[in-house]
Protein backbone atom coordinates (compact mmCIF):
# COMPACT_ATOMS: atom_id res chain seq x y z
CA UNK A 1 0.00 0.00 0.00
CA UNK A 2 1.16 3.72 -0.93
CA UNK A 3 -0.43 7.05 -0.11
CA UNK A 4 0.01 10.36 -1.53
CA UNK A 5 1.88 12.61 0.96
CA UNK A 6 -0.45 15.30 0.68
CA UNK A 7 -2.94 12.85 2.57
CA UNK A 8 -0.22 11.94 4.98
CA UNK A 9 0.05 15.43 5.58
CA UNK A 10 -3.53 16.12 6.38
CA UNK A 11 -3.55 13.17 8.94
CA UNK A 12 -0.56 14.56 10.97
CA UNK A 13 -2.16 17.79 11.75
CA UNK A 14 -5.53 16.08 12.11
CA UNK A 15 -4.06 14.25 14.49
CA UNK A 16 -2.36 16.88 15.90
CA UNK A 17 -6.00 19.15 16.63
CA UNK A 18 -7.36 15.94 17.91
CA UNK A 19 -4.72 15.06 20.77
CA UNK A 20 -4.78 19.41 21.34
CA UNK A 21 -1.17 19.23 20.16
CA UNK A 22 -0.08 23.11 18.55
CA UNK A 23 0.14 22.79 14.57
CA UNK A 24 3.56 21.50 13.75
CA UNK A 25 5.71 23.54 11.39
CA UNK A 26 7.61 21.94 8.30
CA UNK A 27 10.69 20.12 10.09
CA UNK A 28 8.32 18.66 12.36
CA UNK A 29 6.23 17.55 10.36
CA UNK A 30 8.83 15.69 7.80
CA UNK A 31 10.63 13.94 10.23
CA UNK A 32 6.79 12.89 11.66
CA UNK A 33 6.17 11.48 7.93
CA UNK A 34 9.76 9.80 7.75
CA UNK A 35 9.14 8.33 11.52
CA UNK A 36 5.65 7.16 9.69
CA UNK A 37 7.34 5.62 6.69
CA UNK A 38 9.59 3.63 9.00
CA UNK A 39 6.83 1.91 11.21
CA UNK A 40 5.09 0.83 8.54
CA UNK A 41 8.53 -0.57 6.33
CA UNK A 42 8.91 -2.65 10.00
CA UNK A 43 5.55 -4.04 9.53
CA UNK A 44 4.86 -4.79 5.94
CA UNK A 45 8.39 -4.29 4.26
CA UNK A 46 7.16 -2.23 1.40
CA UNK A 47 6.95 1.89 1.80
CA UNK A 48 4.33 3.92 3.19
CA UNK A 49 4.32 6.90 0.46
CA UNK A 50 5.93 6.57 -2.41
CA UNK A 51 9.21 9.20 -2.14
CA UNK A 52 12.80 8.84 -2.22
CA UNK A 53 14.44 9.52 1.61
CA UNK A 54 17.95 11.35 1.45
CA UNK A 55 20.22 12.69 4.21
CA UNK A 56 19.44 16.37 3.61
CA UNK A 57 19.00 19.62 5.51
CA UNK A 58 17.97 18.45 9.29
CA UNK A 59 18.19 14.72 8.50
CA UNK A 60 16.15 12.52 6.33
CA UNK A 61 14.00 15.05 3.47
CA UNK A 62 12.38 14.36 0.27
CA UNK A 63 12.34 16.45 -2.91
CA UNK A 64 8.23 16.11 -3.33
CA UNK A 65 7.62 18.00 -0.32
CA UNK A 66 9.43 20.89 -2.44
CA UNK A 67 6.20 21.54 -5.19
CA UNK A 68 3.54 21.16 -1.24
CA UNK A 69 5.86 24.15 0.42
CA UNK A 70 5.24 26.23 -2.61
CA UNK A 71 1.12 26.35 -2.17
CA UNK A 72 -0.62 29.82 -0.99
CA UNK A 73 -1.99 28.01 2.15
CA UNK A 74 1.06 28.50 4.34
CA UNK A 75 1.82 29.87 7.23
CA UNK A 76 5.14 31.68 7.77
CA UNK A 77 6.71 32.74 10.88
CA UNK A 78 10.10 34.15 11.93
CA UNK A 79 12.27 33.16 14.71
CA UNK A 80 15.51 34.37 15.48
CA UNK A 81 15.87 35.70 12.11
CA UNK A 82 14.85 32.44 10.30
CA UNK A 83 11.57 31.49 8.36
CA UNK A 84 9.55 28.26 9.69
CA UNK A 85 6.46 27.33 7.37
CA UNK A 86 3.36 24.93 8.23
CA UNK A 87 0.58 24.46 6.70
CA UNK A 88 -3.04 25.36 7.15
CA UNK A 89 -6.27 23.21 7.58
CA UNK A 90 -9.39 24.87 8.86
CA UNK A 91 -11.76 22.43 10.80
CA UNK A 92 -14.27 21.07 8.23
CA UNK A 93 -11.18 20.02 6.26
CA UNK A 94 -9.65 18.34 9.59
CA UNK A 95 -13.07 16.64 10.39
CA UNK A 96 -12.65 13.03 8.45
CA UNK A 97 -9.24 11.04 7.69
CA UNK A 98 -7.73 10.87 4.42
CA UNK A 99 -5.92 7.45 5.18
CA UNK A 100 -6.85 3.49 5.69
CA UNK A 101 -7.70 3.29 9.74
CA UNK A 102 -4.15 1.29 10.05
CA UNK A 103 -2.09 4.55 9.23
CA UNK A 104 -3.87 6.67 10.93
CA UNK A 105 -3.17 4.95 14.25
CA UNK A 106 0.45 4.80 13.30
CA UNK A 107 0.26 8.61 12.52
CA UNK A 108 -1.46 9.14 15.90
CA UNK A 109 1.04 6.93 18.12
CA UNK A 110 3.90 9.56 16.87
CA UNK A 111 2.15 12.89 17.28
CA UNK A 112 1.76 11.46 20.53
CA UNK A 113 4.89 10.93 21.67
CA UNK A 114 6.60 13.30 19.70
CA UNK A 115 4.39 16.50 18.48
CA UNK A 116 5.11 18.39 21.43
CA UNK A 117 8.30 17.96 22.70
CA UNK A 118 11.65 20.15 21.88
CA UNK A 119 12.22 19.62 18.26
CA UNK A 120 16.16 19.12 18.96
CA UNK A 121 14.72 16.35 20.88
CA UNK A 122 13.04 14.71 17.75
CA UNK A 123 16.00 15.70 15.06
CA UNK A 124 17.99 13.64 17.51
CA UNK A 125 16.53 10.76 17.84
CA UNK A 126 15.80 10.77 13.72
CA UNK A 127 19.49 10.96 13.86
CA UNK A 128 20.97 9.07 16.32
CA UNK A 129 18.59 6.25 16.76
CA UNK A 130 16.63 5.39 13.56
CA UNK A 131 18.59 2.76 11.33
CA UNK A 132 18.53 4.69 7.61
CA UNK A 133 20.26 7.13 9.23
CA UNK A 134 23.14 5.51 11.35
CA UNK A 135 25.56 5.31 8.76
CA UNK A 136 24.30 7.75 5.91
CA UNK A 137 26.33 10.96 4.92
CA UNK A 138 25.09 14.25 3.58
CA UNK A 139 23.45 13.69 0.39
CA UNK A 140 23.09 9.97 0.14
CA UNK A 141 19.66 8.36 0.02
CA UNK A 142 18.59 6.42 2.86
CA UNK A 143 19.25 2.84 3.11
CA UNK A 144 16.15 0.93 4.39
CA UNK A 145 18.24 -2.72 4.23
CA UNK A 146 19.10 -2.33 7.91
CA UNK A 147 15.45 -2.25 9.29
CA UNK A 148 14.80 -4.26 11.97
CA UNK A 149 11.36 -5.75 11.38
CA UNK A 150 9.01 -5.54 14.14
CA UNK A 151 8.84 -8.79 16.19
CA UNK A 152 6.08 -11.09 16.36
CA UNK A 153 3.35 -10.65 19.59
CA UNK A 154 2.73 -13.69 20.54
CA UNK A 155 -0.89 -14.49 21.79
CA UNK A 156 -1.15 -16.85 24.41
CA UNK A 157 -3.27 -20.14 24.09
CA UNK A 158 -5.02 -20.99 26.50
CA UNK A 159 -6.31 -25.03 27.29
CA UNK A 160 -9.81 -24.61 28.11
CA UNK A 161 -10.26 -28.19 29.51
CA UNK A 162 -7.45 -27.57 32.10
CA UNK A 163 -8.77 -24.04 33.06
CA UNK A 164 -12.40 -25.63 33.39
CA UNK A 165 -10.91 -28.55 35.31
CA UNK A 166 -9.02 -25.96 37.48
CA UNK A 167 -12.37 -24.13 38.41
CA UNK A 168 -14.58 -27.42 39.08
CA UNK A 169 -11.47 -28.58 42.11
CA UNK A 170 -11.87 -25.10 43.17
CA UNK A 171 -15.57 -25.49 43.27
CA UNK A 172 -15.75 -28.59 45.01
CA UNK A 173 -13.24 -27.21 47.49
CA UNK A 174 -15.29 -24.32 48.62
CA UNK A 175 -18.16 -26.17 49.20
CA UNK A 176 -16.50 -28.76 51.43
CA UNK A 177 -14.76 -26.09 53.30
CA UNK A 178 -18.08 -24.03 53.41
CA UNK A 179 -16.55 -21.28 52.43
CA UNK A 180 -18.72 -18.24 51.73
CA UNK A 181 -18.02 -14.45 50.24
CA UNK A 182 -17.54 -13.41 53.90
CA UNK A 183 -15.26 -15.63 55.11
CA UNK A 184 -14.99 -18.67 57.49
CA UNK A 185 -17.18 -18.89 59.92
CA UNK A 186 -16.24 -22.04 62.51
CA UNK A 187 -18.86 -21.88 65.51
CA UNK A 188 -17.18 -21.78 69.22
CA UNK A 189 -19.64 -24.17 70.94
CA UNK A 190 -21.25 -26.97 69.53
CA UNK A 191 -25.05 -26.53 70.46
CA UNK A 192 -25.94 -30.81 70.16
CA UNK A 193 -23.74 -31.77 72.84
CA UNK A 194 -22.34 -28.64 74.50
CA UNK A 195 -19.01 -29.38 73.45
CA UNK A 196 -16.41 -25.91 72.85
CA UNK A 197 -13.56 -25.63 70.68
CA UNK A 198 -10.22 -24.27 72.15
CA UNK A 199 -8.10 -22.14 70.19
CA UNK A 200 -5.64 -25.02 68.87
CA UNK A 201 -9.11 -26.75 67.48
CA UNK A 202 -9.46 -29.19 70.52
CA UNK A 203 -12.30 -30.61 71.97
CA UNK A 204 -13.37 -30.02 75.64
CA UNK A 205 -16.42 -31.09 77.54
CA UNK A 206 -18.09 -28.26 79.20
CA UNK A 207 -19.70 -28.37 82.87
CA UNK A 208 -23.45 -28.57 83.01
CA UNK A 209 -25.11 -25.87 84.01
CA UNK A 210 -21.95 -23.63 82.55
CA UNK A 211 -23.32 -20.12 81.27
CA UNK A 212 -20.93 -20.29 77.52
CA UNK A 213 -22.73 -16.79 76.54
CA UNK A 214 -21.52 -15.16 79.91
CA UNK A 215 -17.70 -13.59 79.38
CA UNK A 216 -18.49 -13.21 75.69
CA UNK A 217 -18.91 -10.07 74.07
CA UNK A 218 -20.74 -9.30 71.08
CA UNK A 219 -20.00 -6.57 68.78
Amino acid sequence: MSVDLSSLIHEVYRQSRARSVPSPYVTRVVKLIYLADLEWRRRHGAPLVNIEWRFLHFGPYAYDFVPLLGEQDMEVAEFEGKTARRFVFDSAELAERRVPEEISLIVGTLVKQWGNVDLNRLLDFVYFETEPMENARRGDILDYSMIKPLEPQITPTPDIAKIRALRARLKSQVARLGLTRDGVHISVLDYDDHRAWDEDGNVSTLPTGVDVFRDVNVD
